[in-house]
């Protein structure tokens, strides 16, 4: 768990760092260097556990849809409309 907390913190550094670059170009090539780094993290380290509980409560967070949500059809218009 050591070797995915200290990729983790290489990550975001890079990500930082690409984020304050002045060069566009150089800041894309930190940002890709740290997906790579993302990526072995997930396929290294436990770091994929916590990747998924993340996701798991940002899922269970998101608000539900209602029921009429959607806007109704208007006939006033000289659109064609083709229900699905």
């Amino acid at each position: 768990m050591l070797t995915s907390a200290l990729l983790l913190g290489v990550i975001v550094l890079l990500w930082q760092k690409g984020s304050d670059n002045t060069d566009e170009v150089m800041g894309i090539l930190e940002r890709l260097i740290a997906v790579a780094v993302l990526v072995v993290a997930l396929c290294v380290g436990a770091l994929h556990l916590l990747f998924g509980f993340a996701l798991l409560a940002v899922a269970l967070a998101l608000p539900r849809a209602r029921q009429n949500q959607a806007p109704q059809r208007q006939t006033t218009n000289d659109d064609i409309f083709l229900p699905f």
